[in-house]
């Protein structure tokens, strides 16, 4: 390399503003700020061989639905993994906030420094989940975040600022079919990632409770109007399911293979709250 002898032709002064520029546009494509739909775990996810993950869709009617699919090669055959972005997002995102405000002293801290240590990462765990995907991206950017997806397990390392070793965490998860979608099943105690309320099992509850209201009590309901008298027998069963597993469909927390269709399948649902936990998975 030898310094030019040849006139400049911009000044010095334009040159640093361009590459001041392209210093920018690098962290705001980082951070999915030119993005329409930027993805939390872009560039951070990576598959069970360690290959990286991308963002991908899919559009049905007027629902999208959006995955982490591994990135290959032209012509690569090899298996391709998909997860479901949103439930990997919020899984992510809930282990960074319970696990951040876990520290390693390394004998030099004082008191106070630990103490102020420990008040930024609760505060950042606090804001962390109500925030926007473009902040935070930016937090989890900070933090080192890395994720692999295993066959039955999620793993997460990431460093908080000031920390000398990396924070792992390992949860189960695997993932399960759940009718045409893909989704992530995460046993009980292992994760508090918390699904979005399946819209169908929203919907067979309240008619179910129409159904009870129109044959207890004769009151009609627009929502049973044009079921058969069999039917509405049938929906009329599915009121009387056991308290927490009405709770657990309306917080999104039942299991995750229970669907509308698996409890219309059953036909008359069992009375017995015992029998009903063991039949529909929440033993």
């Amino acid at each position: 390399m030898y310094e030019g002898i040849h006139q400049s032709i911009i000044s010095q002064e334009l040159f640093d503003q361009v590459q001041s520029i392209f210093r920018t546009n690098r962290k705001d494509n980082a951070l999915g700020k030119k993005s329409r739909n930027p993805s939390l775990l872009t560039g951070l996810i990576t598959d069970p061989d360690g290959r990286p993950m991308t963002p991908a869709h899919a559009s049905r009617e007027s629902k999208r639905y959006r995955y982490y699919v591994t990135r290959t090669q032209p012509g690569d055959k090899s298996t391709k993994w998909r997860m479901p972005a949103g439930e990997i997002e919020r899984l992510v995102v809930d282990a960074v906030v319970q696990n951040l405000g876990r520290t390693d002293a390394i004998g030099d801290e004082t008191a106070q420094k630990l103490s102020n240590q420990l008040d930024n990462r609760q505060e950042i765990a606090s804001a962390l989940p109500d925030l926007s995907i473009e902040k935070q991206r930016a937090i989890l950017t900070e933090l080192q975040v890395q994720v692999q997806v295993k066959a039955s397990t999620v793993e997460l390392v990431f460093r908080p600022k000031g920390q000398d070793r990396p924070t792992s965490v390992s949860i189960d998860a695997k993932l399960v079919c759940k009718g045409s979608e893909v989704k992530l099943a995460i046993p009980p105690g292992n994760g508090s990632s918390k699904r979005e309320p399946d819209p169908v099992l929203l919907r067979l509850v309240a008619h179910a409770f129409a159904a009870q209201d129109f044959l207890v009590r004769e009151e009609p309901s627009p929502m049973i109007s044009e079921y058969s008298q069999r039917h509405i027998q049938q929906l009329a069963r599915i009121s009387y399911l056991a308290p927490d597993i009405i709770s657990a469909i309306i917080n999104g927390t039942q299991p995750v293979d229970l669907t509308g269709r698996k409890i219309l399948r059953i036909g008359n649902v069992p009375l017995c709250w015992k029998a009903q936990r063991e039949l529909l998975g929440f033993n």
